[in-house]
């Protein structure tokens, strides 16, 4: 060993070439390989039994393009480590996922869960090209949009974020809402308060109020299963016109309740009609 070192010593050129070389090797290999992962994005391979990615209506397959309008190209642990970070209860994140060829925004609590991988290059290539086209606001300019769809593909969207007027004013948010059946039990209640004793008629409104701002985005979404409509995606938009969009972006063939985009119509073939001879006679007919 100490041979070794006495040898270094004396010819320090010598020395130093055959650690480069020794060196250079590995290090451009980790280094291919780290490339390699940048330029790579995260893939859903599968969901997890107690997952996020379910209750966020993710699919396999799905890319996580981005965290907060920011391209995301690291490992799984270091998403998980920064999706936990921030502790707050009001905190959340803007994620951009990728979609069969679309891009779209979700809001997430907490680390996402299931099993991850690495998008291929060619895929990821594709991916960071399109997405630097995107137009992607401020985390704080999006709202959580919930979209649930029928057996015929019409779906309702709706805005969850918390309204004043459904404490204050219930009857006016209910026809804001297209929610016919619970305005008219508002009604009622109202009315048969009313006259039974003025007091009373005060308690309930008081008592509508309270459960207004406690459940108003469960009996939204209560009255869509109400409706046979089942939960189908969960999105982040600026307005109501941009989480349409995305809906038709996923699936062209929807229809929305309160359209702010161009109806679907389902192109129908017309059949194809056949050529009658009328009365010419057949060819073997003509020769007899």
């Amino acid at each position: 060993m100490q041979d070794n070192i006495e040898n270094m010593s004396q010819n320090p050129e010598g020395s130093s070439e055959e650690s480069d070389i020794e060196t250079n090797s590995p290090h451009s290999d980790e280094a291919d390989i780290n490339d390699d992962v940048v330029k790579s994005f995260l893939k859903l391979k599968e969901h997890g039994q107690s997952s996020r990615t379910r209750a966020l209506r993710l699919k396999e397959e799905d890319v996580i393009v981005a965290v907060d309008g920011v391209s995301f190209h690291d490992t799984v642990d270091n998403l998980v480590d920064l999706l936990a970070s921030d502790e707050e209860e009001d905190s959340k994140w803007l994620l951009t996922i990728w979609r069969n060829g679309k891009f779209f925004e979700i809001f997430t609590r907490g680390p996402l869960g299931g099993v991850l991988e690495f998008t291929r290059p060619d895929e990821s290539k594709m991916i960071a090209e399109l997405f630097e086209k995107r137009d992607i606001g401020h985390k704080d300019e999006y709202q959580i949009y919930e979209a649930l769809r029928d057996v015929k593909r019409v779906v309702d969207v709706y805005d969850t974020s918390f309204s004043n007027i459904a404490v204050i004013m219930p009857p006016v948010w209910l026809i804001q809402q297209k929610m016919w059946e619970p305005l008219l039990a508002i009604l009622c209640v109202y009315l048969i308060t009313f006259s039974v004793n003025i007091f009373l008629l005060v308690i309930a409104v008081i008592l509508l109020g309270f459960y207004f701002k406690k459940g108003q985005v469960t009996l939204r979404r209560s009255y869509g299963l109400f409706q046979d409509r089942q939960v189908w995606a969960i999105l982040a938009a600026r307005s109501d016109l941009e989480a349409q969009q995305s809906c038709r972006a996923l699936d062209e063939k929807v229809n929305f309740i309160n359209s702010l985009v161009k109806p679907y119509k389902k192109e129908i073939k017309r059949p194809i009609r056949k050529n009658k001879s009328g009365n010419v006679p057949k060819l073997s007919q003509q020769f007899n």
